[in-house]
């Protein structure tokens, strides 16, 4: 059926979702073969304009409730007093008067009290925080210190579709700042964070009675955070300064004032006071110390030798059963090249190498290397010089002779195995209880990976973290440094390796020191039995020259 509907002249239009919900559809049709009418028959077009107009009223009933209960506020006056002391204290008293529209149970003021000075932190120290309403009754308050500001939640009796006064007062040291020798005061009186307007702002500052009024300097900024706006009147009576603003605030806007005082006329707090403040404020400073104490404990407790420092006596013999690799290593805590030489020297000195040296055609001279014994199956042979050996002249010894040079072009796969064997020897043979070179790897990506912190804070990569106070950059890069300035020094020996380590320092006493007519009493062979002990320690060229 195609029927057209006209308007009767009590009708209303409807809103486009209410025609689309209550179009014909399946059902309607079915209805219509049931009784035989059409749906657009007159009966038929007034059973669904009852129904439209009963949907319509039902629509408008439940969305005046829902649009009753939408919530705003506005703040109509915002009323600052600033009393400030002889000793740079300063008493905050704010009246709030909000127009609260719809339901609501109270507010938040937030009161920024860290501020970055010259690269350092710089905070108030807010306190006696009370919050009132307009009868000087006290208010449920809830006080929160998130991050750089202190956070004010109030709960506000009867603020639905009223007007409401709230009063706050805090005590603020430290607030007063010295500038060029004088005492200033530099005050966001509303803050720039509200999301409503200010309809009237207004400030009056209560200087001491003993400041003549015309020695005071004074200005005021209004409009949003930086902004230099001037949209205030200042009048001065007595010992106030007042500042009102001829303007609403928008949204984000606020007015800051700045007071000045002749120099001495405030007497501010002691030198004492405020280093603690300083020091309170960038206490990341103070890690470096901290760092230092901490790293001396875990020395003492963990890297300094047990025992003690034990006595050095003369020592005329190696110790027995010791190898030059190992006392050079227990020396310096460290393996280096010239061990590997010192146990190829004392090898050759054994039989088991012969050390020649060739002219080449041009450059340097070179030395060449000869085995002499089969190496394999060798007992007198300890494992440190067996690793040596393969390194020299292969795993599976097929090199009779290996050239100097050789050994140097191929330097990474010969000498860093053998520097880590010499490691593992020092805690097999229990002169160490774990590898030195570990232990200074350990603080060395210790300290690299604070002062990577500290660097990607300086460099603003921490932005995302917040306002990240430089003073913590600073303080973490040098504990940084602390820690890899202790590297060096954390690898502890056991007892009988500080015991041992005494009687290699004995020896090379000896080696140092020894006369000329000591050395003529010495067997022959003396310089070449000892020159692996006198290479490993670094003593070679003065027992050397003894000879000469």
């Amino acid at each position: 059926c195609a029927i057209s509907i006209p308007r009767s002249r009590n009708s209303r239009p409807i809103s486009s979702r209410a025609s689309s919900s209550f179009a014909p559809t399946r059902s309607s049709s079915w209805t219509a073969r049931r009784t035989g009418r059409c749906p657009g028959s007159p009966s038929e077009v007034r059973r669904i304009s009852r129904a439209l107009l009963v949907a319509a009223l039902l629509t408008a009933a439940l969305a005046g409730p829902a649009g009753a209960q939408q919530r705003s506020f506005a703040i109509d006056r915002f009323a600052v007093t600033l009393e400030v002391g002889a000793d740079a204290t300063l008493r905050v008293r704010e009246a709030i008067t909000v127009d609260f529209r719809g339901a609501h149970q109270g507010f938040f003021r937030t009161i920024p009290v860290r501020y970055e000075r010259r690269g350092l932190e710089f905070a108030l120290r807010v306190d006696d925080i009370h919050v009132f309403d307009e009868n000087v009754t006290p208010l449920r308050t809830e006080v929160s210190r998130p991050g750089r500001a202190i956070r004010i939640k109030a709960w506000v009796p009867g603020a639905v579709d009223a007007t409401r006064t709230v009063i706050i007062s805090y005590r603020v040291r430290r607030a007063l700042i010295d500038v060029d020798g004088h005492e200033e005061l530099y005050w966001n009186v509303t803050g720039t964070d509200w999301d409503v307007p200010i309809r009237q702002a207004e400030a009056i500052v209560s200087s001491p009675a003993e400041v003549p009024l015309d020695q005071v300097r004074s200005i005021a900024y209004t409009g949003p955070r930086g902004a230099s706006g001037a949209d205030y009147t200042e009048d001065r009576a007595d010992a106030f300064l007042i500042f009102r603003t001829t303007r609403p605030l928008r949204p984000r806007e606020g007015l800051t004032i700045a007071v000045g005082w002749p120099a001495g006329a405030i007497r501010g707090p002691s030198a004492l006071r405020q280093a603690s403040w300083w020091l309170g404020d960038n206490w990341p400073l103070g890690l470096p110390l901290l760092t230092l104490g901490g790293g001396l404990l875990l020395w003492r407790r963990y890297g300094r030798d047990p025992g003690g420092a034990p006595t050095v006596k003369p020592e005329y013999a190696p110790p027995d059963g010791m190898l030059p690799a190992t006392g050079g290593a227990l020396m310096t805590e460290r393996a280096e090249p010239r061990d590997f030489v010192a146990t190829l020297v004392d090898l050759a000195v054994r039989g088991y190498l012969r050390v020649e040296e060739i002219e080449p055609d041009f450059g340097e001279s070179d030395f060449i290397f000869h085995r002499l014994k089969p190496i394999p199956g060798d007992r007198e042979l300890k494992p440190i010089e067996l690793y040596v050996l393969s390194r020299l002249f292969g795993r599976d010894w097929g090199l009779p002779t290996r050239r100097l040079s050789e050994v140097k072009r191929d330097y990474d796969n010969v000498f860093p195995p053998v520097r880590d064997e010499i490691y593992r020897m020092l805690v097999r043979e229990g002169l160490f209880p774990s590898s030195p070179e570990q232990v200074r790897a350990l603080w060395l990506v210790a300290g690299i990976g604070i002062v990577g912190a500290a660097l990607f804070i300086l460099t603003g990569g921490a932005d995302w973290l917040g306002t990240v106070p430089q003073s913590l950059g600073i303080g973490l890069g040098a504990s940084g440094l602390v820690v890899l300035a202790f590297s060096p020094f954390m690898p502890r020996k056991t007892f009988r390796g500080a015991r041992a380590l005494a009687r290699v320092k004995g020896f090379r006493e000896c080696l140092e020191r020894t006369s000329k007519d000591e050395l003529r009493r010495l067997p022959p062979d003396t310089m070449h039995r000892w020159l692996a002990w006198a290479i490993a320690p670094g003593v070679s060229e003065r027992w050397v020259h003894s000879f000469e």
